[in-house]
């Protein structure tokens, strides 16, 4: 089992580093904002890969970002074929993780808390 979770974490790693640089050199849209992916999870038959991403940008430009990401996702996977070699290359799906939003959030609310406690 440990082995196979090892597996699994090299692979959403290499398909990590792969897609990053495919968005970042083979997309050529304009209207694709600064992507940074930030995580891939991939199923336990490596059938799935579900890849986060954060972007700098509006909430339009995020939308807009998935939108791409999950129209290329084909183009993306043919690429991705091309540079590694496994027998099936997992489906791809976009999601945009707002998780450094959320972080971002909780600090400026511990931040807050803090200053009001010293200002009592």
């Amino acid at each position: 089992m440990q082995e196979e979770n090892r597996r699994i974490r090299r692979v959403a790693d290499q398909i990590k580093t792969e897609m990053a640089w495919l968005i970042d050199h083979k997309l050529k849209d304009p209207q694709l904002g600064f992507v940074t992916l930030t995580r891939v999870k991939l199923t336990s038959d490596l059938k799935l890969a579900s890849l986060y991403f954060s972007i700098l940008g509006k909430d339009i430009d995020k939308k807009k970002s998935t939108e791409i990401l999950n129209r290329a996702s084909h183009f993306l996977r043919r690429e991705l074929c091309l540079k590694i070699k496994m027998k099936y290359i997992p489906d791809l799906r976009f999601f945009y993780d707002d998780s450094l939003e959320y972080s971002e959030h909780i600090q400026i609310l511990f931040k807050k808390i803090h200053e009001d406690e010293n200002n009592r």
